[in-house]
């Protein structure tokens, strides 16, 4: 499902209205075109049969026909190759006035989020991920307001596992100098969920500009940086709910499935600078043995 996606992506900004609603319908639920004639998907679209055709035209195939069997193809080797986590429970019945119910209730919703984060995760696209992470000659990292914690975690996470990644920070820092540094063989990975920061997106912008490559990390194949994402990896949140109260733990554990398979593919070369950091920690002021403190 991933290079379709990808088609619908690439495609989107030239789109009719029409054909948007298509595209909207199909990256909502693919697995109903399976099942669907483009007569149908044009009745449920609220559009036509020949817009339904013509959707599939522009995106790259030769007709409907071709489109509902690639993603029939694409679900069935996603079914093959997934490993969701097993299932952590039933959300509980949230009670505002209960603190251990309420607790609970949010505490179900996160564990859900990080399920269907990983459930839904492509293969394909964790892969792609980390290949341009390895190839990326250095890395910009950019994540504003709530996307800030984790856009900081990565980039440490990457710093230590490879090197050559650097935090926009945004506020007082100087964006067009960061801007200026970019070019072919960079790499941005940036980070954005709703309210989509402005900031964000014409960071983005302007590094496909300057022939970056572009990782975006969001709730929604729609959204404004996923469209002008190279490589997308989407954060299932409860319709709703803002990232902040619900969404963190689940951009956690994407954020931690992509190193952990970075890690796996470098392994040499990370236990290597793994030893290293160590070694310099040990000779300076990192770390201090707790009965030498004083």
């Amino acid at each position: 499902m991933e290079t379709i996606r990808s088609h619908i992506r690439k495609a989107f900004d030239s789109l009719t209205a029409s054909q948007r609603k298509v595209a909207k319908f199909i990256l909502e639920d693919p697995s109903r075109i399976a099942l669907l004639s483009a007569k149908e998907v044009g009745a449920f679209t609220g559009t036509s049969e020949t817009t339904v055709i013509r959707f599939s035209v522009v995106i790259g195939f030769t007709g409907y026909g071709m489109l509902q069997k690639e993603i029939h193809n694409a679900l069935l080797e996603e079914r093959k190759s997934s490993n969701p986590i097993s299932r952590l429970g039933t959300t509980a019945a949230s009670d505002p006035t209960d603190a251990a119910a309420y607790i609970a209730h949010r505490t179900s919703l996160n564990a859900a989020n990080v399920e269907r984060t990983l459930a839904e995760l492509s293969p394909a696209a964790l892969e792609q991920a980390v290949e341009l992470i390895r190839s990326a000659s250095h890395i910009a990292v950019i994540g504003l307001r709530a996307s800030f914690a984790p856009a900081h975690w990565l980039t440490y996470s990457l710093n230590i596992l490879r090197g050559n990644a650097t935090l926009y920070h945004g506020g007082m820092e100087d964006g067009n100098y960061m801007l200026s540094r970019i070019q072919p063989g960079w790499l941005v990975i940036a980070i954005s969920f709703p309210r989509y920061m402005r900031e964000t997106h014409e960071f983005v912008k302007e590094a496909k500009r300057r022939s970056a490559q572009v990782i975006a990390i969001t709730d929604d194949a729609l959204s404004p940086l996923a469209l002008l994402a190279d490589q997308l990896l989407k954060v299932e949140i409860e319709s709703g709910q803002p990232v902040t109260l619900q969404g963190m733990p689940a951009v956690f554990a994407l954020l931690n499935t992509l190193t952990g398979f970075l890690t796996v593919r470098d392994h040499r070369q990370v236990q290597q600078r793994l030893d290293q950091e160590q070694a310099l920690g040990e000779r300076s002021f990192y770390f201090v043995n707790p009965i030498d403190e004083g």
